[in-house]
């Protein structure tokens, strides 16, 4: 079984290709939405944990999910962490809240991948994007290799610090940037993808009517003419979606 949470795709990539044939792939999201808290194995049956870093540590819907997890007979546990870059403090935080639930931690690989979060600065072209996720892709297939083999790894990230981290992410929250401009075509995706629920088509057009949301940037990355901006310089960049969800 694999949980994940996706904004731009990522992670659902990921976890499709780390699953075996019949694997329950598990969004988040949707496991909070309907308090899915509870879930029974095969015995030895591995489990999974697939989401992106945010600011370095474990965002908030993952921790949520985590916190309220009871799971049976799990097996080899494991986390695949998409990035731009570094997981931070992610690895040791999740180790951290899995072993309160009475999950051992065993493996975390981070992955790194395009990273779509062009609401803070500009993402790589589309040359270098397409290079990054063929990298990931042989990385997974290695990755995977591992995983079944049930080989563990030394996880850091000291979880203090993550947490400490958290209070970053949490004062990025705002939505007060987020505007539709011209283009929008009142097609909705926006909204019906928020994993926040954070925005509602009003007159046509989406409004941003919770004060703050996940930073996913699934809105703006995958809004099909580009409307979505935020603030003054996302006009000008680039917008990235993982052919997963295309």
């Amino acid at each position: 079984m694999i949980f994940y949470f996706t904004g731009t795709g990522n992670s659902l990539y990921a976890a499709q290709k780390l699953a075996d044939e019949g694997e329950k792939i598990i969004s988040i999201v949707d496991a909070l939405r309907s308090k899915a808290f509870h879930y029974t194995l095969n015995e030895g049956e591995k489990l999974g944990f697939v989401f992106p870093v945010y600011f370095y540590t474990v965002s908030d819907p993952v921790l949520e999910l985590v916190r309220k997890l009871t799971v049976e007979n799990a097996g080899f546990v494991y986390a695949v962490i998409p990035c731009g870059a570094s997981i931070g403090a992610a690895g040791g935080l999740l180790k951290s809240e899995l072993k309160k639930r009475g999950l051992e931690l065993q493996r975390v690989d981070a992955l790194v991948v395009p990273d779509g979060a062009l609401i803070f600065y500009d993402i790589d072209s589309p040359e270098k994007m397409e290079k990054q996720l063929e990298a990931a892709t042989k990385e997974l297939a290695s990755i995977k290799q591992a995983i079944d083999r049930g080989e563990g790894n030394r996880i850091t990230g000291n979880p203090l610090l993550g947490r400490a981290s958290l209070a970053a992410y949490h004062a990025c929250m705002s939505t007060k940037a987020f505007y539709a401009d011209e283009k929008c075509i009142g097609c909705g995706k926006c909204a019906s993808i928020c994993p926040a629920g954070a925005i509602e088509m009003i007159d046509g057009r989406p409004a941003w009517t919770k004060n703050k949301c996940l930073k996913c940037c699934g809105c703006i990355n995958r809004c099909p003419v580009s409307a979505i901006q935020y603030g003054k310089k996302t006009a000008s960049r680039g917008r990235y979606v993982n052919p997963v969800l295309k």
